[in-house]
């Protein structure tokens, strides 16, 4: 309810008045509120005290408002506020606007955008939905730091116009100014930023980084300069310029492209990465060195799917110096993989897989030239259950390897023929499962080159029949006493295959990785693959206990024969395996320990203690890995290192640091570690890291590198995910105070 002094305004106007202007030529009606309306002629409305005009979602309100009917024309002599029909608040004084309320000009501007972004200036010239902002200043922070007598914004932009296109929403700033805690940092003539109002992506250059590698008296630098492409609504391009220098080498220049692409069914990532040295004296080597890494895949239909997966770099070692974070860069070669991939073809379950690859190393001290080809490579998979219960599957494999070079180990070629049938029968009696499996192979090899001993090569086909069978006992109970959910579970697992011993003419292509561990103790053939058959006769004996936080488990395993051709490769002496076991312990922390014991020489051949913790100040990790292998007394491999990382939380309202490593034991050294420390506000970010590299391996130098690397809220990469802010700490706009006094805001 509105109130008045007098009675007689009363009498004179109603509570309240809806004055419609239809001499507004072509302009939408508006809707006038206020304490009093009056004429002072047939050409002026006058609204006073707590006056208001409505039109559609658009308002302005201000004590004195002045309406001439003639010239289409709102003059406001006093201070107001303008909201549009986005909820950008604007406020101002000793202005007029014309129709629509698209058309105005007034002095000292004042508004908040709709994302809280903030920009003032002297003066303000509205031309439908485009805004030129005289001596502007912009700035998308809200917090204000006090900088001697000043209150001012984390980061702001001056600029002699400011011209804020609302349609087309971009940011065209003249004569620039970059002022960062009240501090000029850089000047440019002229600048266009995406509107902050611009909810999509956007291209522009994103924020450079600096990059210090120093290493004793030498010291180099690079400093990156990004560049985003935003080619369409469903492809991506980012270019890396990266200049290096310094450190007594010329200077070169790095550039990397990532692109990005959605596909119908799939997607493709591409990331180009090369060095140049453009002041190389000899202009000879234009090009240094480069990668490639490429993923694409791609549903043909409903039954096929195409992947590829390629990484080449042209020197061992590039991938990991230019992308020392990337899993390639932990990998001892690198692959180019074609895939076609089929699903459901004959019936349900069933699987095909058509394969190209190639292979590159990534080691120093390995030939190129002994790493294979694979072309082709075809599998087949179909699996049935009948209503016995009965899981039986079969697997058809094929390979042609080739290499330029062979070795003690592979053939200089190798083609391979596989058939493995697979059946497996569970039977549930009294609180058991007894499990019967049985394997049988058959394949033929045709080996080119193999070379069994000095300039001694073998050529030949060979055709192996290789049957494993298995039985497998389980018997879980429970504890009851003291109302114990303890479980405890007992297990036997028995596995009978010929003694056929692997013959040195085959090359060994899928049977590398022969390690015994908890994951292989129970199956048939325990290595990797199946160009090596497991020919042993054994007996494996295991017992687990586990409670709703707690699982342990130990294994062992008893050779019958001495003549196991993987009992022999773990270095094992009589008929007794290592012992295996494990002991895990989660809640609200996780900790795990699990083991590998030489029974017959009374060691730890390995051991790791790991432990996963969330506390108050963050995320900690810690693993503790301990291994050795003896043979004859003689240790051929000793190695103690600690894993560490702490991703800590906020230390503070916008930063957190976070700290990770390895510390080898034996050589009481950090072999390497990195320490980071960022900072996000919601307008500002800075991100700092120290990465050190003790050690050398192959081509790789020790280099200690400190990266800086800033961000601006709306210009260049700024990431808003890192900044979310919660309810409590977002500030309400209120229409009527925007909150940006030249006090807390200034132009400088």
């Amino acid at each position: 309810m509105i109130k008045y002094k007098n009675f007689f305004t009363l009498k004179i106007l109603l509570i309240f008045i809806f004055i419609l202007i239809p001499n507004f030529n072509n302009a939408k009606e508006i809707l006038i509120y206020a304490d009093s309306i009056s004429y002072d002629n047939d050409e002026n409305i006058i609204a006073r005290g707590n006056a208001k005009i409505f039109q559609d979602d658009k308002l302005i309100l201000s004590d004195l408002i002045i309406i001439n009917r003639i010239d289409d024309k709102i003059i406001l002599p006093t201070k107001f506020t303008f909201k549009d029909e986005g909820d950008n608040y604007f406020e101002g004084e000793n202005g007029y606007f014309f129709k629509n309320l698209e058309f105005a000009e007034f002095e000292n501007p004042k508004i908040r955008l709709e994302d809280g972004s903030r920009l003032i200036g002297t003066k303000l010239k509205r031309n439908g939905k485009i805004d030129i902002i005289s001596k502007g200043v912009y700035t998308p922070c809200n917090s204000r730091i006090k900088i001697g007598n000043f209150i001012c914004p984390t980061w702001q932009l001056e600029g002699e116009k400011i011209l804020h296109d609302n349609d087309n929403l971009f940011l065209y700033q003249k004569h620039s100014k970059m002022r960062v805690l009240n501090t000029p940092v850089f000047y440019i003539p002229y600048i266009v930023t995406p509107s902050p109002l611009r909810k999509e992506r956007k291209s522009g250059f994103l924020t450079p980084s600096i990059a210090l590698n120093f290493f004793d008296t030498k010291t180099s630098q690079s400093t990156s300069f990004p560049y985003y492409f935003n080619i369409d609504i469903d492809k991506e391009l980012l270019f890396t310029p990266i200049i290096n220098y310094g450190g007594g080498v010329d200077a070169s220049q790095r550039f990397i492209f990532d692109y990005n692409q959605i596909l119908s069914g799939g997607n493709l990532k591409t990331d180009l990465t090369f060095d140049s040295n453009f002041e190389n004296k000899n202009n000879n080597k234009w090009l240094s060195d480069a990668s490639l890494i490429t993923n694409y895949n791609k549903n043909i239909n409903k039954n096929y799917r195409v992947n590829v997966n390629s990484a080449v770099q042209t020197s061992k070692n590039y991938i990991q110096i230019t992308k020392p974070n990337d899993e390639l860069s932990y990998t001892n070669s690198l692959s180019t993989n074609f895939n076609l991939e089929g699903f459901n073809l004959r019936k349900i379950d069933d699987q095909l897989n058509i394969s190209l690859n190639f292979y590159q190393t990534n080691q120093e001290n390995e030939d190129n030239k002994t790493i294979p080809t694979v072309f082709p490579k075809i599998k087949y998979f179909s699996g049935y259950t009948n209503q016995y219960g009965n899981i039986s599957n079969s697997s058809f494999e094929f390979y042609n390897i080739f290499r330029e070079k062979s070795t003690l180990v592979h053939a200089k070629k190798q083609q391979k023929f596989s058939h493995q049938y697979n059946i497996n029968k569970e039977i549930i009696k009294f609180n058991s499962k007894i499990l019967l499996n049985a394997e049988i192979y058959n394949q033929i090899f045709n080996t080119e080159n193999k070379l069994i001993s000095s300039n001694n090569y073998k050529t030949g086909s060979y055709y192996r029949l290789f049957p494993i069978l298995g039985l497998s006992t389980e018997s879980p109970f429970r504890l009851k006493k003291y109302k114990s959910n303890l479980t405890i579970k007992p297990s036997l697992h028995a596995v009978l295959a010929p003694g056929i011993s692997n013959s040195n003419k085959l090359s060994n292509e899928e049977s590398t990785n022969n390690d015994f561990n908890l994951d292989n103790v129970n199956v048939l053939n325990r290595y990797s693959g199946n160009d090596k058959m497991d020919n042993s006769k054994r007996i494996t004996y295991g017992l687990s206990a586990y409670t709703t936080n707690f699982n342990s488990n130990l294994y062992q395993s008893y050779e019958f024969t001495n003549n196991s051709n993987f009992h022999k490769e773990q270095g094992n002496a009589d008929n007794l395996s290592d012992i295996l076991g494990s002991i895990e312990y989660y809640k609200d922390n996780k900790i795990s320990y699990n083991f590998r014991y030489d029974a017959n020489e009374s060691y730890l051949k390995k051991q790791n203690i790991s432990l996963n913790s969330f506390t108050k100040y963050g995320e900690i990790n810690l693993s503790y890995l301990d291994e050795n292998s003896k043979t004859n007394n003689i240790i051929t491999k000793d190695t103690e290192t600690i894993n560490y990382s702490f991703l800590s939380k906020k230390i503070s309202k916008f930063s957190k640091i976070n700290l990770s490593g390895l510390y080898d034991l034996k050589e009481e050294i950090n072999k390497e570690y990195t320490i980071s420390y960022s900072y996000f506000d919601e307008c500002f970010g800075i991100n700092i890291d120290f990465n050190r590299k003790s050690y050398e391996e192959d081509n790789l130098k020790p280099q200690d590198i400190l990266t800086l690397m800033f961000s601006f809220k709306n210009i260049g990469s700024y990431k808003s995910t890192n900044l979310a802010v919660s309810e409590n700490d977002k500030q309400d706009i209120q229409w009527e105070n925007i909150d940006t006094d030249n006090e807390k805001f200034e132009k400088n």
